[in-house]
């Protein structure tokens, strides 16, 4: 997958993380932005982000007025690939004289005149055919950015990911916990409320040579890691039903995201992350998605990653225990 530039989308909050991602497969950043990374010469979709598209238009962003914003679909896109069903999708920052569906009729009437596709509008809440192309706009107060999805589906849509659970984790937030984790070859690592498994199958992903302990209370949340680990070849992972008070061993990295009294009660949560401090070896390290006023006590807090998403603002903690 090389182009000119690619738009790789990220969860807010992620995207310095997936620079440093692109950057160490040797590709060029050419701008961060909120919820965007531009870059040149991506050979390999990233596994921190949501999803990735192939510019094929830029322009200046065209500010407020809708005529202009015409202007610069028009100055963007004087030609494109395909044809074939396609959709659009767009997204602009700031105050705008129109709307999305404003910004993607234009730009999918353009295309359909330039490349004799047929273009599905979300106007009026019709959802496109599940076989289409999917492009993708955005104004981000200095560019408009116009790019075709190279994938059939989302980026985060990962394969294996056929079960989830109340609570499951969002895969390109699993993977980013998993990066800052620190995994090695020989590590232990424990998901002490693992539930359907992302958190674990995303760090095996990025290390298969660690020993990894998943525990969940929940024999359903259990079974739906195995089931989801079981569309991983070679995804050797250690599946239990148990309370996370209880564990017992010694790990290199725990890596987890606590329910919070979304399916076990807040006071059993903090006391299993209280058990943490006792299982974790010498050096060792944990990584946890909590709410802000959730971050535990008596850690070193060495990492902190504010993010966005679905409305609400958890933040990504890298944690090791406090020396007092």
């Amino acid at each position: 997958m090389r182009s000119a530039l690619m738009l790789v989308r990220t969860v807010a909050g992620l995207e310095w993380l997936v620079a440093e991602e692109v950057t160490a497969a040797g590709c060029r950043v050419v701008e961060v932005s909120r919820r965007q990374v531009v870059v040149e010469g991506l050979v390999a979709p990233p596994r921190m982000a949501d999803d990735v598209f192939e510019v094929y238009g830029v322009a200046p962003d065209p500010g407020r007025a809708r005529a202009g914003l015409a202007a610069a679909v028009r100055a963007a896109l004087r030609s494109a690939p395909g044809g074939g069903v396609f959709a659009v999708s767009a997204s602009f920052v700031g105050k705008r004289n129109f709307n999305r569906y404003d910004v993607e009729d234009l730009v999918g009437q353009r295309l359909a005149r330039l490349t004799g596709g047929q273009y599905h509008s979300r106007r009026d809440g019709v959802v496109p055919p599940d076989e289409r192309t999917e492009w993708r706009v955005v104004l981000d107060g200095k560019t408009l950015w116009v790019a075709r999805r190279p994938y059939a589906v989302p980026l985060h849509r990962r394969p294996w990911r056929q079960h989830t659970v109340r609570g499951s984790l969002h895969p390109p937030v699993a993977a980013a916990m998993a990066h800052l984790a620190d995994l090695a070859p020989g590590h232990r690592v424990l998901d002490p409320f693992c539930g359907a498994g992302t958190v674990l199958l995303e760090a095996r992903l990025l290390e298969p040579a660690a020993n990894y302990l998943g525990v969940d209370r929940d024999p359903a949340a259990i079974a739906a890691a195995q089931a989801n680990a079981a569309q991983m070849i070679g995804a050797s992972i250690n599946w239990r039903v148990g309370d996370a008070r209880r564990i017992g061993g010694s790990f290199d990295r725990i890596v987890s995201n606590p329910p919070w009294g979304v399916r076990v009660d807040a006071a059993d949560v903090a006391a299993g992350i209280r058990r943490w401090r006792e299982v974790l070896r010498p050096g060792g390290v944990a990584v946890a998605l909590v709410m802000g006023e959730q971050v535990p006590c008596g850690w070193q807090v060495r990492g902190r990653y504010q993010l966005a998403v679905a409305g609400r603002h958890p933040l990504i903690v890298v944690l090791g225990p406090s020396r007092y």
